[in-house]
């Protein structure tokens, strides 16, 4: 029992780091680390999306729009819960990120997102995701 839990600790680790080196791909505006964090056949919700998300192809035009229109600073992570079941896990989280402003200061901007992730051989990865903003 001692051996599973440590087992779920240290996947929890991995998914948070994921998390974190997604946030900062989307900063550094890296579309290559943005790619290689989402499976596939990544399926679900971005910011702002009209209809259902389905693949990488149509993940990556969204994030290309975003990362022209945002200039993302940093990020802090409000709340997060991650629940791993064997081979898949969710994850609830609200989060703040700051972008540059028309105005030329920072805009905070909070997000709430459910992500789903795979382990597959190198690793846990993001296969999809409803992530939304939310007023202050």
């Amino acid at each position: 029992m001692a051996n599973a839990i440590a087992k779920e600790n240290v996947d929890r680790e991995k998914i948070v780091h994921h998390i974190d080196g997604l946030f900062n791909a989307f900063i550094r505006k890296d579309l290559d680390a943005i790619r290689r964090g989402h499976t596939s056949d990544w399926k679900g919700f971005q910011v702002g999306s009209q209809h259902l998300v389905r693949g990488i192809e149509e993940y990556m035009e969204a994030a290309k729009q975003a990362l022209k229109n945002f200039e993302g600073k940093r990020y802090e992570m409000l709340d997060l819960d991650v629940q791993v079941h064997d081979d898949v896990a969710i994850v609830f989280y609200l989060a703040k990120y700051w972008t540059i402003a028309p105005s030329g200061g920072e805009k905070a901007i909070r997000l709430r997102s459910v992500d789903i992730y795979r382990k597959e051989p190198q690793g846990w990865n993001q296969c999809g995701s409803n992530i939304c903003t939310v007023p202050e």
